[in-house]
């Protein structure tokens, strides 16, 4: 089994989770900025036919203007579910790499 693939649906968990996070801190911060539109982060599986792997892709997408459209507390839930789901995908490329260095010590 190669570590390519499941290294790669990590990383991009990494990359949408950390786009999950700056966007909804970017909400929080904006949230008195006059005109300012409020932004949502909206994922994707993707899926290769034929195989096991895959990923997320993640788009901004803007859903409101003004500090009314901002729900603290719902950002904030945000950042603490982006969070989890970052620090998830950075233990599976830990394992990934643990994989990897002992496939290395079994050929060597």
């Amino acid at each position: 089994m190669s570590v390519d693939g499941p290294l790669a649906i990590a990383i991009s968990g990494l990359q949408a989770n950390a786009l999950r996070a700056s966007v909804a801190a970017n909400n929080i911060v904006n949230q008195n900025t006059p005109d300012f539109k409020v932004g949502e982060v909206r994922t994707s599986s993707i899926v290769t036919a034929g195989s096991a792997l895959g990923g997320v892709q993640a788009q901004v997408f803007e859903t409101g203007f003004g500090t009314d459209d901002v729900d603290v507390a719902m950002e904030f839930s945000r950042l603490i579910l982006a969070e989890n789901a970052y620090r998830a995908a950075a233990a599976t490329v830990r394992v990934a790499e643990e994989m990897a260095r002992e496939t290395v010590d079994i050929i060597a």
